[in-house]
């Protein structure tokens, strides 16, 4: 098994900062680039067929569909809810006030509550069956979970904050008394994913004041505490690598529940990548600090990333995956050396990465094809490559129409030279001028040509704009 203890939770606690927002791009259009040999993506508004194109399915299928979102009134609410406030009472004169059938019981009431809107009343059915359960099973019990669970939702969904992060606090003390039950596997990867969630959500919100340091002589320094955005992310980066430790002490899932632990773990550095603002302002936006401030002690978003990467790539090979599943590690591993190698002009460990990435699917005798299409694709990607479940696709904007260019680039996936070749009719000239702004500014993946990275090298792509 992969030993995944290498990763250090201090690491993933301190306050990173992203080489993204130095080369953030001021320009008013956004580019996708498709190759041009592609079909041509539909431009202006789209339209979903489905919406407007009648009797898709049968009247029974339809029927069905409503019945399913059917909500349930407020009189059947209401009815439920005295209904499920008599079983209580009933099972409570069987067999006491702290009987386990409670525990069910009372989560259906608060269920029903907050449907109704009623969060308060909701909070308090849940407060009262985690009480139960801590009585039945165990202070530390891990039966009290799904409870605690549904509590920190109900939370979140009624805008108590606060209240939800102090319930998953509790939940990760329960999960370090409980440090070899497989159930806490399931239980980090929830609370990972509600701290994602809320750094999507806090996006934006500046962080509280600067705090200052002082010492004993009167010196001291000052220093911008995190957005909220950016302690939920480290919070999830966290979270994750805990479920990952977890998942192999345990023994719990296979190889494939692991990685998609380690893929939503790699998700975490891309969203900083593509939100620099989750920094605040005042963050330095180098990838590393340059000055020799105490901030300048902590690793960024260009270790960080790095060392995620880098574990996730020998994981890979720990848990013998195929050799295609290992090169595309290998390689999202060049792409973020390459990055972030261009700060100090290192590029060594990036294309080393990449020779190691095809050294390995030809010793595994992979197709050609599958080689190609990774290591030598028609149109090389802009690096590193952020997942779909973060920036989404192309297909996700409307397209205002489309710039053909050629693209010269050298070994280290710098742009030299940008041709533009045509625009599609409705294209404002400006925009070529903006593209060769934005390709120019971009990082592109060095393609292999008859197995080596030549020196230059030249592609031509259509980029969409919105």
């Amino acid at each position: 098994m992969a030993r995944l203890g290498l990763f250090s939770a201090p690491l993933l606690c301190v306050c990173l900062a992203g080489h993204a927002e130095d080369s953030r791009d001021p320009s008013r259009y956004t580019f996708w680039p498709e190759p041009l040999s592609a079909p041509v993506l539909r431009l202006g508004p789209h339209w979903a067929a489905e919406s407007i194109v009648g009797g898709a399915g049968t009247t029974e299928q339809n029927d069905g569909r409503e019945d399913a979102l059917r909500t349930e009134t407020r009189e059947e609410l209401t009815a439920a809810v005295t209904a499920q406030l008599d079983a209580i009472e009933a099972e409570q004169a069987r067999n006491g006030e702290r009987s386990a059938e409670l525990i069910p019981e009372l989560a259906l009431l608060a269920s029903s509550y907050e449907k109704l809107g009623d969060y308060p009343s909701a909070d308090a059915a849940l407060q009262r069956a985690i009480e139960i359960a801590r009585i039945d099973f165990g202070l530390h019990s891990l039966d009290q979970v799904d409870v605690v669970e549904s509590l920190v939702e109900t939370r979140q969904t009624s805008g108590d904050y606060r209240g939800a992060a102090e319930k998953r606090r509790y939940l990760r003390e329960l999960v370090g008394r409980n440090f070899d039950d497989p159930r806490v596997v399931g239980i980090l990867t929830e609370i990972a994913g509600q701290e994602m969630e809320n750094a999507r959500r806090l996006v934006g919100v500046p962080a509280p004041g600067v705090v200052a340091f002082t010492s004993g002589g009167g010196d001291g320094f000052s220093m911008a505490p995190p957005t909220p955005s950016l302690a939920a992310l480290h919070a999830a980066q966290s979270d994750y690598i805990a479920a990952i430790r977890a998942a192999v002490r345990t023994h719990t899932g296979n190889a494939a529940d692991v990685f998609a632990l380690q893929d939503a773990l790699s998700d975490t550095v891309y969203f900083e990548l593509a939100h620099p603002e989750v920094l605040g302002p005042g963050r330095p936006r180098s990838a590393w600090h340059a000055n020799g401030s105490p901030s300048s002690l902590f690793p960024t978003v260009a270790f960080t990333g790095e060392q995620i990467l880098r574990h996730k790539a020998l994981d890979s090979m720990s848990f013998r995956r195929s050799p295609l599943d290992v090169a595309k590690d290998f390689v999202a591993l060049a792409d973020w050396y390459l990055v972030f190698g261009s700060q100090n002009n290192s590029f060594g460990p990036a294309l080393d990465t990449y020779r190691m990435a095809r050294d390995l699917l030809v010793k595994s005798n992979v197709a050609r094809e599958t080689i190609d299409e990774l290591l030598s694709p028609e149109v090389p990607p802009a690096v590193p490559v952020l997942p779909e479940s973060v920036v989404g696709t192309v297909r996700d904007h409307v397209l205002r129409g489309y710039v053909d260019a050629s693209v010269e680039i050298t070994r280290f996936g710098n742009v030299k030279h940008v041709e533009v070749l045509g625009r599609s009719p409705e294209a404002p000239k400006d925009v070529e001028d903006e593209l060769k702004h934005y390709v120019g500014a971009q990082t592109f993946r060095p393609r292999f040509v008859n197995g080596e990275l030549p020196r230059t090298d030249r592609f031509a792509a259509r980029f969409y704009f919105e």
